[in-house]
């Protein structure tokens, strides 16, 4: 049973690394890239889907425009634009409610040029459907799901990669900046943008942002325990928060494989933005990547009361509010703890 498994994932590595690029590659070839690069979407553009989804109707009215939208990219668990992995909704739930004067945009797949969910329109849309499934009821045979996250882990790689990092990232972008327009967005008044990448979902921000910042909005970049490259779009934002728990290892992967954030590279992207005080390392305390004690668990309490998950939720709207691009909604109920200044280096 062992060797049928480690056949499984070896098998499993191996195809995801050959067809990782091809969706990229093929939404390039079917002439999405255009000649202008990115540009905003009309309306009507914002709202349709690729494939064989059908198009969403167009509101009479859109969203009320706010001073800030949150863009936040989930990381590799997830399968779907519509619907966030399920150990993530508490979190970014409470993390809506209370902020203020910030839109949250949230139905996004950033692990797919066209926004296309794994289980529509896809040639294995009914493995991963059922894989989804599996995942979701917690059934015995829900270890297969880590396909779905494998699949996902190798397009951050592909994000990552300067030979087609470029296309996928502006792909994103696109994808993004139509969210936007379905969430009120104005481009002529250039309000400020934060991308919020949990995890893997941070190195695809990063991306994304080098093509954002080119329409002309102040762009930054929030990265929640991200694996981060140093990427050119690190170069285009404002500011970059680098978000972690103490005990968490795993962002260690981004600065072990992207050898331009080694020290001995004092001019890449990543240690430009280091020296120029625009990257700032937040620390979240005794935090996990995952599991008990992870930034997404309602267990173990902390010494304070709160659960993990409510103190990421804090942590993130504490450096926003401090930056000046939020309000607290919560301000002024005694029941909230306030964390104070944000520990930052």
């Amino acid at each position: 049973m062992i060797a049928q498994i480690i056949i499984v994932v070896v098998l499993a590595l191996i195809v995801a690394g050959l067809v990782a690029p091809t969706e990229a590659v093929n939404w390039w070839r079917r002439g999405h890239l255009g000649e202008q690069g990115i540009q905003w979407p009309t309306v009507e553009e914002a709202f349709q889907h690729a494939d064989d989804e059908p198009d969403e109707e167009v509101p009479d009215e859109l969203p009320a425009e706010t001073d800030h939208y949150l863009v936040y990219l989930s990381g590799i668990g997830i399968s779907s634009p519509h619907q966030l992995p399920v150990v993530e909704i508490p979190m970014v739930q409470r993390l809506t409610e209370r902020i203020g004067g910030t839109m949250m945009v949230w139905r996004i797949y950033p692990y797919s040029v066209a926004n296309t969910a794994l289980t529509q329109g896809r040639l294995l849309s009914r493995l991963w459907r059922k894989l989804a499934q599996w995942k979701f009821e917690r059934h015995p045979m829900r270890w297969l799901a880590f396909l779905i996250n494998l699949r996902n882990a190798f397009q951050i790689f592909v994000s990552a990669d300067q030979r087609y990092g470029p296309v996928f990232n502006l792909a994103i972008a696109q994808q993004i900046a139509a969210a936007l327009i379905r969430s009120g967005y104005q481009p002529a008044n250039r309000k400020p943008v934060t991308l919020l990448g949990w995890s893997g979902g941070a190195q695809i921000a990063a991306g994304a942002a080098y093509y954002l910042a080119a329409l002309g909005m102040p762009v930054r970049i929030l990265s929640m325990a991200g694996i981060l490259s140093s990427d050119p779009g690190l170069d285009r934002v404002q500011d970059i928060w680098h978000l972690r728990g103490d005990t968490d290892k795993l962002p260690n992967v981004g600065a072990v494989l992207s050898m331009r954030r080694w020290p001995i590279f004092p001019n890449s992207e990543w240690n430009r933005a280091k020296r120029d005080g625009r990257l700032k390392l937040v620390s979240l305390g005794d935090l996990r990547h995952t599991g008990p004690g992870g930034y997404f668990a309602s267990e173990p309490l902390l010494p304070d009361g709160r659960q993990p998950r409510q103190l990421t939720a804090d942590y993130i709207l504490e450096v926003l509010v401090d930056a000046g691009l939020a309000t607290d909604n919560f301000a002024d109920r005694p029941d909230v703890p306030r964390l104070g200044q944000p520990d930052v280096e």
